[in-house]
């Protein structure tokens, strides 16, 4: 790869959109070419930067709905929650990355970036490398990562297939469920990504309080559990989001079993 070849991959470069062979070559010219690796690096602040300044503006989510979340997905006591929602509510307001930031702003900050890109990802509609069972999906993602995916269950939604996409850097299982509308019928497409999180760079909470944020018109609801995140997103409305319970962690295959004999969704009729 050459100067000219980098130009025309930055981009998706920067997006986590390459495959890992064509990661690989940017990642090699860039380390032996100094002009290559600041013009990188410019154009990373400036990605920045410019999704700092969308998340300002971004309004938070409406009362009612924190209500029905704090209701139906979690149980915790009113003082933890209280807590957790003012941590949100400052990250929803706007928290810019600028010289002298607390330890506390730069980490809301974070969160909300991947809040940003989990949303971005799921309006793209990346088509489905696999459709299969929840317990199948499981088997597929078996050392295709560093860690084992579970594929949780929400009532009124079925797994419909699956996919590797990344999360801002890090390579991410993502599992598309459909889920009908209580008022029209109609099918919404609820998007989960699963990524592991060792050094904990998104500061959310267990299963038990997760965190709710907003971006492009999409409810991002954020947990973890150990060094798993996982984050659902989706535009169905409050009546909706209101039936969703806590994710109940699916039985699958354990890492190490062989993959599953679950065919491509490209190679299906």
């Amino acid at each position: 790869m050459d100067c000219r070849d980098l130009e025309q991959v930055l981009h998706p470069y920067l997006d986590g959109e390459l495959l890992a062979d064509e990661r690989a070559r940017v990642e090699h010219h860039l380390a032996q070419c100094a002009a290559c690796a600041r013009h990188t690096e410019v154009e990373r602040s400036n990605l920045t930067m410019i999704r700092a300044a969308l998340l300002a503006s971004a309004p938070p989510a409406p009362e009612s709905l924190r209500r029905a979340v704090r209701r139906s997905m979690h149980g915790v006591a009113r003082r933890e929650r209280n807590r957790q929602l003012l941590r949100w509510a400052a990250a929803a307001a706007g928290v810019a990355l600028v010289a002298g930031v607390g330890h506390q702003q730069y980490r809301s900050f974070q969160r909300r970036l991947y809040v940003e890109d989990a949303a971005e990802r799921h309006a793209r509609q990346f088509p489905l490398e696999v459709q299969a069972s929840p317990e199948r999906l499981e088997g597929w993602f078996s050392g295709k990562l560093d860690y084992r995916v579970s594929v949780p269950s929400f009532p009124n939604a079925r797994a419909a297939g699956a996919r590797l996409l990344n999360v801002r850097d890090k390579q991410a299982a993502y599992i598309r469920y459909d889920a009908p509308r209580s008022d029209t019928g109609q099918t919404r497409h609820l998007g989960l990504f699963v990524f592991g999180d060792k050094p904990r760079d998104v500061d959310v909470g267990a299963a038990a309080s997760p965190d709710l944020g907003t971006s492009n018109g999409y409810n991002v609801v954020s947990w973890r559990e150990g060094d798993v995140v996982y984050q659902l997103v989706t535009d169905l409305d409050e009546q909706d989001v209101m039936g969703l319970l806590p994710p109940a962690t699916a039985g699958g295959a354990e890492l190490g079993t062989p993959p599953v004999d679950a065919q491509p969704a490209g190679l299906q009729r």
